[in-house]
């Protein structure tokens, strides 16, 4: 909770179906620190997605997009690099506010390395934005909350340290 206080609950991802019944059955009921805890299945379980089909583009090639306005959203970036063929866009969103960067995929190299060269730089709502490689994959939490994320050539006054927050000066208002 936004006081400190934790909230109570947790999702556990088990390897099977059968592991996490095991668990459900051996824990439900079980005291933890003091507290009767409640296993059981998810009630908003989503069927996983099947396997991508053979002409589906997959996203291999990633620019971490920094100096982003604070009112930006996902569409707003995608739209930004529309000419460049985006097979995606997303802004990093921390305690529910944007982090004023994010990640757009593209399904080739030379799509990505034109929207590099082309956009670097460039105003998007009034703010210039600083494009880079992402070098490593990022972790994103059950939050959503993404860290260890690394880019090559940081400008100057930036930094990414281990948590995946952005640091430096930001003069938004």
């Amino acid at each position: 909770m936004k006081d400190g206080r934790k909230r109570g609950f947790a999702f556990v991802t088990m390897a099977t179906a059968e592991e996490a019944a095991a668990a459900a059955e051996k824990f439900d009921g079980h005291d933890v620190m003091g507290r009767i805890i409640k296993v059981e299945f998810s009630k908003s379980f989503r069927k996983p997605a099947p396997p991508p089909s053979p002409d589906t583009i997959v996203a291999k090639y990633k620019l971490y997009v920094s100096n982003l306005a604070w009112k930006a959203r996902s569409a707003d970036l995608k739209e930004f690099f529309l000419q460049f063929n985006p097979v995606s866009a997303n802004i990093v969103f921390e305690d529910r506010k944007s982090a004023g960067y994010g990640f757009v995929s593209f399904g080739t190299k030379e799509e990505a390395e034109a929207a590099l060269t082309e956009l670097n730089g460039k105003e998007l709502m009034e703010r210039p934005v600083i494009l880079r490689w992402r070098e490593d994959k990022e972790t994103v939490k059950a939050d959503g909350e993404v860290e260890d994320v690394k880019v090559n050539d940081q400008a100057e006054g930036v930094t990414v340290d281990d948590s995946g927050e952005v640091e430096g000066e930001d003069k938004q208002e």
